[in-house]
């Protein structure tokens, strides 16, 4: 369908393209066009489904109002939920967002990155994929605003939106033990990125201090084959000579296949095992037991990612801000908090 232009409306109504760009710009303050011809032009703009090209306007004055967002993987509900809110946030802010998915893969992210500035995009929120520490230097190289959130490398000077990740994996794990965990199974990414690293590092630590760690009780699973390395985590876990009585899920996606795992092994969550999922899910609330859960503050996170992103394009800020946000644990069947 052919796009409606003010010299369209101009030539229906016999007037000059800067007449109709007045009145549809809301620059008729001074009263240079009558009301009554304001009101037809208004009325053929209806009419014709005019739709006004935002981004060429914006062009013409070096803004966009447009921001770009590198998802991580779209089809995980934590991404989902943060990008929902990302795209919300910004609209309150009078910036219209872009979202692309990497598939946790290095060249996507590459190419979305290209691709969005072609799009004259003012800045990026971005949750990066492992090892693109070089793409992030290059944009700190042409000063591009962005910032990082879920994710980051600590030794890069650049905005984050982080939880506390070791923090809330420490306590995860201590509820475990609370509950009488002694052989507690550990199964997380098998991923150089600092987030997951610190989860690991929280968990191990209160195993450790509670003198119960065993390194082989760790696994570790990759994103791309994660169903068929869950199974075989979960196995292994559970068929030791001194099984797993308690297991502590590093993200979501872990969680949700580690849960689906046990109940196709007929293993009683709660009674056989203790477990400690990252994420809230609604499948949690149909399973006739307690899931215990990390709830991440995605609203949060994605409200401070906005107003850091938006601080740097209109220079309200120098330097850079490194934001923790708490998480929280859900325990019991009314979810009650700790």
């Amino acid at each position: 369908m052919k796009r409606v232009s003010l010299k369209d409306i101009a030539r229906e109504l016999g007037v000059s393209t800067a007449t109709v760009s007045l009145v549809l710009n809301g620059k008729n303050m001074s009263g240079r066009v009558s009301s009554e011809m304001s009101q037809k032009i208004l009325d053929k703009a209806s009419e014709l489904n005019y739709i006004p090209n935002t981004l060429a306007k914006g062009l013409k004055v070096g803004k966009s109002r447009t921001i770009g967002l590198i998802i991580a993987d779209i089809s995980n509900l934590f991404f989902g939920a943060l990008a929902l809110h990302i795209q919300i946030y910004a609209e309150q802010r009078g910036y219209s967002v872009i979202i692309g998915n990497t598939n946790e893969q290095l060249n996507e992210m590459e190419n979305l990155m290209k691709f969005l500035y072609a799009r004259q995009v003012e800045g990026l929120i971005i949750t990066p994929t492992e090892n693109s520490q070089y793409l992030l230097k290059r944009l700190i190289s042409n000063k591009i605003p962005f910032v990082l959130v879920d994710r980051s490398f600590p030794e890069l000077p650049v905005n984050s939106v982080l939880i506390n990740n070791y923090e809330i994996s420490y306590r995860s794990t201590g509820q475990l033990i609370k509950k009488g965990c002694k052989r507690i199974g550990l199964i997380t990414y098998k991923q150089d990125h600092y987030h997951i690293n610190e989860r690991k590092r929280g968990s191990v630590d209160a195993m450790k201090h509670a003198g119960i760690y065993d390194p082989e009780m760790v696994e570790e699973v990759r994103y791309d084959f994660l169903k068929n390395d869950i199974k075989r985590a979960i196995c292994n876990l559970i068929s030791k000579k001194e099984k797993s009585d308690g297991l502590f899920f590093t993200t979501n996606s872990i969680s949700i296949n580690g849960v689906k795992e046990l109940i196709r092994n007929n293993i009683n969550i709660q009674k056989d095992i203790q477990i400690m999922c990252f994420d809230e899910n609604d499948a949690f609330y149909i399973l006739p037991y307690a899931v215990p859960f990390i709830k991440q503050p995605i609203k949060e996170m994605a409200k401070n990612a906005v107003e850091l992103l938006i601080d740097q394009i209109e220079m309200k800020s120098e330097g850079t801000k490194n934001v923790v946000v708490g998480a929280e644990l859900v325990l019991n069947e009314n979810m009650m908090y700790l």
